[in-house]
């Protein structure tokens, strides 16, 4: 059984700025699911450790080297993909960049990329549908590449609120507003439904992840 840990840049944006001991365990767990769709529990002992911000990414490099673990990074890219050979020789050129992938341009790129998976964490949420038509129809990534939508946890946040509302009971008092993307609570259960093998065909870096680490 082949030990392999993987780095996961976690939540440093939108609405929530800092995981939580339970919401870092939550990520984890997720993670864990998505990639043991192709990374099976009797071949590898996977471990998923997330991190808070792209600056550390250096500090878990020399963490990886000075172990001797078989380890990768996953981060952010926050830039098309044509800008990541210049990321990796202007930050990381002292390391060994194999073992560095990319979320082009971000984790929600991933979400984008299966508005079906929205459309089930609408359900499992039991939040509003307020709005007709196809998610994939919207028009802030229709016909769009994922990886070519700048800004996507931006974009999935917009298409949350204009998607579903939220039913707030506080008391007596019920109140319906828009659902705001929360990163640390809802990224990790939309990363949990997405399909492994359609992000590999969707996302060249992921396909490059997943060979990579059954390549060990």
């Amino acid at each position: 059984m082949v030990e392999i840990t993987i780095f996961v840049e976690g939540v440093n944006s939108i609405n929530s700025s800092v995981l939580t001991a339970d919401s870092s365990m939550f990520f984890r767990e997720n993670f864990h699911k998505l990639f043991s769709q192709q990374l099976h529990p009797t071949e590898f002992d996977l471990k998923i450790i997330s991190f808070g911000s792209v600056t550390q990414t250096k500090s878990k490099l020399s963490h990886i080297e000075s172990r001797g673990l078989n380890g990768v990074i996953l981060i952010d890219l926050d830039a098309q993909k044509e800008e990541k050979n210049d990321r990796l020789n202007d930050n990381y050129s002292e390391f060994n960049t194999d073992i560095i992938f990319f979320m082009i341009q971000e984790m929600e790129a991933w979400i984008l990329s299966q508005t079906d998976k929205i459309e089930i964490f609408g359900k499992n949420e039991n939040l509003i549908r307020k709005r007709d038509g196809i998610i994939s129809d919207n028009q802030l990534i229709k016909n769009k590449h994922p990886e070519t939508i700048k800004k996507p946890s931006k974009k999935l946040d917009t298409i949350l609120r204009q998607c579903f509302d939220v039913l707030k009971v506080k008391g007596s008092k019920k109140r319906v507003t828009g659902k705001r993307y929360l990163k640390s609570k809802d990224a990790p259960k939309l990363i949990g439904l997405l399909d492994l093998s359609e992000l590999m065909k969707t996302f060249d870096e992921v396909d490059r992840l997943v060979n990579h680490i059954k390549s060990l």
